[in-house]
């Protein structure tokens, strides 16, 4: 393997988030988990690949880097792509774990500094709920390597998708942030993509999600903990505080973020991970578009600049609207709800006022 190169901050560069998949291998089946199939497909990425990816979207202009998976520390070469990624210039680098035995083991050969941060998922405030999502025991064994973490001085945060079977208690793990001293929860919401297809009765509704916001914004100033969410819906009347807050509409149009795959497939948004709209695919270190006959992300996502992705109202509220959610649902939230508009799932917003 050729010795990695620093690559300095291009000045006007785009995909600023990049999460690379080194690995589709896991060891748990997660009742949500977005990966699907990719699970028992199970590719990893070779070392050199690894590099070479990391390499060229440093190019491109990514200073954010997230080592994903199914579970990232099980790839052999986690920690030297860990390492790697610094070496090559990333300011920041970033991982998700299930925080399993395996990931503690691979932690306990790498330090703090060698990371922004760790997310840690939790898919509810207690064995109980936890463990009907990823599995019986998984919720002992991840608190015990957060608490690890945070007492290692690692930046140690939360990430938690909310559904209908863990939304009653899921605001527990607010409390058990400010026990361990984890900096951040981060709250999103189930999708019916992935292994998500095959339990749609876990999602919740556009106006369950809306009220739980409204909830997790009422409980989140009693915490020391910083509390993020992604709104994903809205009432209209809550529009103009996001907008307040930068939403701006579809992140997706402004190529702020990358995920890329085993494969070489480079997907723009999450929530179109299932299909062939793909913006890109890295061949031989290249970033090659897609050009199929469906176009592709970046042609679906800035078509919501002139014409909304629900046909309708084009309503200044949406900004445009989700295009992929018309894509993917077969239909707009707001088409369904009326006072309920569609925001980006990728935009985050935060439940507690910064100090």
């Amino acid at each position: 393997m050729a010795e990695p190169q620093r690559v300095d901050r291009v000045a006007y560069g785009r995909f600023r988030n990049a999460y690379i998949y080194i690995t589709e291998a896991c060891q748990l089946r997660c009742e949500h988990c977005y990966m699907g199939e990719r699970l028992d497909r199970a590719l990893k990425m070779p070392l050199p690949k690894i590099v070479e990816t990391l390499t060229t979207w440093r190019r491109l202009g990514s200073s954010k880097v997230t080592l994903l998976g199914g579970e990232p520390t099980l790839h052999p070469y986690f920690g030297d792509a860990v390492r790697v990624a610094k070496k090559i210039g990333y300011e920041h680098v970033i991982t998700t774990t299930n925080a399993q035995l395996s990931a503690a083991k691979k932690f306990r050969q790498l330090a703090p500094a060698d990371f922004a941060y760790v997310q840690v998922s939790l898919d509810g405030g207690s064995a109980e709920t936890h463990d009907k999502v990823r599995g019986n025991g998984t919720f002992d064994v991840a608190m015990e390597t957060t608490a690890e973490l945070t007492t290692r001085g690692f930046d140690t945060r939360i990430i938690c998708t909310v559904n209908k079977a863990n939304e009653p208690d899921v605001l527990r793990l607010l409390d058990i942030a400010d026990a361990l001293g984890v900096s951040l929860v981060k709250f999103h919401v189930f999708s019916t993509i992935g292994t998500g297809h095959g339990n749609p009765e876990m999602a919740m509704t556009p106006p369950e999600w809306v009220t739980f916001c409204d909830n997790l914004n009422s409980a989140a100033p009693q915490y020391k903990t910083r509390v993020w969410y992604q709104p994903t819906y809205a009432r209209r009347d809550q529009m103009e505080r996001y907008q307040r807050e930068g939403y701006q509409g579809c992140i997706g149009r402004t190529l702020d973020r990358i995920s890329v795959f085993p494969d070489g497939r480079a997907y723009v948004c999450s929530y179109l991970f299932d299909t062939d709209l793909h913006f890109a695919q890295m061949v031989d270190g290249r970033v090659e578009l897609n050009r199929g006959a469906k176009g592709n992300e970046f042609d679906l996502f800035t078509s919501a600049l002139t014409k909304s992705s629900c046909d309708g109202c084009k309503a200044s509220a949406c900004l445009g609207g989700c295009p992929a959610e018309q894509v993917v649902m077969g239909a707009s939230s707001c088409s369904a709800y009326e006072d309920i508009v569609p925001v980006c799932r990728l935009w985050k917003s935060s439940a507690k006022p910064e100090e």
